[in-house]
């Protein structure tokens, strides 16, 4: 076993994104990363070999118990191949009249929908040469790490100038054979899990148990966590834009972070007020050119990352942990001021619910439960969404990849069942990248909502600069 490889269960979080991967939810993650110039193909190679001895969960997959007794493990794949999981495409020249922009988005929405071999590691590392340039798309089954976890995986991939640090020397060591373990061992080692998890759960229950009694508020706020989940669950979408499939279109933009800082400082608000916002203003013109104008509000899944802020970076480490908040998303207001105002208002009602508090304690309890229903609950929980929208904390100075400096990153989260659109933004270099992953089934033609999403900026910019200066009308 490599050094600092560890074989461990799932974490509850984890566990969440492992049962909730299906034919039509793929948990699977992404960054399609724009270069400058061609990578250097073995310094690329080496490049993700010095990453997966960062990362060793970068070598592991996840090895089911028998008959479901305990959690999933992580454990190294004997098999492990680095050239399986780095490969190189090369695109024609002609892509009709897409620009080579949306060419490439055209080229990896496929790529990014594909299941990814589960008895092997969870991720792949493509090298795209296109007509009008090179770009390195990476994506992630989101078991392995949340969008502030990829931070880390991308720290280790990367360089922090264009000479870069010396690279491991190549391994000629062939993959390894398949290591199939007696069932006997096991079953006795998933015997063993499972009496340590529930030692684990009783412990945390007692715990829980005693801060209720002894904290006079625990009783009401446990009282309203729950009341909060059960109105979630019982959430019906007035979005008729509910058909999903198993097809992805991806797309993206590309706007000026400073702008933004300014008009949250303008606002009084914070940086996730100001991105939901513009998200709600383009959903909403959305919905009214498909005629369907009466939709006033959203449920939109908000996953807010919990590591301390000194760990939201390059140091986060790999997995999952975070947690996510339900904000009903008001996408009638047509002014950005009072649209605004409306989304800060709500998002800070829903932080200070005690539901959100409660999910990462919910996840812990239902990875007790039987594997098929903690999978059929995870699917149908996912199903009340109508959109997600996350804001993952990027690299703020230059990174290169063998080479070759990395001059825009798109980001890319899953979408759900009945949730037609996701979209992800990622800062880097001071300029803020939007991916949209959209279900093709649903938005079968992405470019108009990308157009809304950028206006819709733009818009809120404007007004909200144009106000501090005495001409904005609210």
């Amino acid at each position: 076993m490599p050094p600092n490889s560890e074989s461990q269960p799932l974490s509850p979080e984890d566990l969440t994104f492992w049962y909730a991967d299906q034919p039509r939810q793929r948990t699977t993650m992404a960054l399609l990363m724009l270069l400058d110039r061609a990578p250097d193909p073995e310094r690329l190679r080496g490049a993700a070999a010095r990453a997966v001895e960062a990362v060793p969960r970068l070598r592991q997959r996840v090895v089911e118990a028998p008959l479901g007794i305990a959690l999933p493990r992580w454990e190294d794949d004997p098999t492990f191949d680095l050239d399986y999981h780095v490969r190189r495409y090369s695109l024609a020249g002609d892509t009709g009249e897409q620009t080579d922009l949306e060419g490439l988005f055209h080229t990896i929405g496929p790529i990014y929908e594909r299941p990814f071999d589960r008895t092997r590691p969870l991720w792949e590392l493509i090298e795209i040469d296109h007509p009008h340039g090179s770009a390195v798309f990476f994506r992630l089954h989101h078991a392995v790490a949340d969008g502030v976890g990829g931070n880390t995986i991308l720290a280790a991939l990367t360089d922090a100038d264009r000479e870069g640090e010396p690279l491991p020397p190549p391994s000629d060591k062939p993959p390894g054979g398949w290591d199939e373990t007696p069932v006997t061992e096991r079953l006795a080692t998933a015997v063993r899990d499972r009496l340590t998890q529930d030692a684990e759960r009783g412990r945390a229950l007692a715990g829980a148990a005693w801060r209720t009694i002894r904290e006079p508020g625990a009783l009401a706020q446990a009282a309203e966590a729950v009341g909060g989940l059960l109105e979630d669950v019982s959430y019906r979408s007035p979005s008729p834009l509910t058909a999903s499939g198993r097809g992805r279109r991806l797309s993206g933009v590309e706007i000026d972070f400073e702008q933004l800082r300014q008009t949250r400082k303008a606002l009084k608000g914070r940086m996730i007020d100001v991105l939901l916002t513009g998200v709600a203003s383009a959903m909403g013109e959305w919905h009214r050119q498909q005629g369907h104008g009466k939709v006033k509000e959203l449920l939109t899944l908000v996953p807010i990352n919990l590591r301390p802020p000194e760990l939201q970076g390059v140091d986060a480490g790999v997995g999952n942990r975070a947690t996510g908040i339900l904000v009903r998303l008001p996408i009638g207001r047509r002014r950005p001021i009072p649209r605004f105002r409306e989304v800060r208002k709500r998002v800070e009602a829903r932080k200070r619910n005690a539901s959100s508090e409660l999910l990462p304690e919910l996840a812990g309890a239902m990875a007790a439960l039987p594997s098929g229903l903690y999978r059929r609950l995870v699917y149908a929980s996912s199903q009340q969404i109508d959109l997600i929208v996350t804001n993952v904390p990027g690299i703020p100075i230059p990174r290169y990849v063998a080479g070759a400096e990395i001059t825009s990153a798109y980001p890319y989260a899953p979408v759900a069942p009945q949730c037609p659109i996701s979209v992800a933004l990622y800062g880097y270099r001071g300029r803020l990248f939007v991916g949209i992953d959209a279900d093709a089934t649903a938005v079968p033609d992405l470019d108009p909502f990308r157009d809304m999403l950028e206006r819709s900026f733009r818009e809120l910019v404007d007004s909200a600069l144009g106000k501090t200066a005495g001409h904005a009308d609210d």
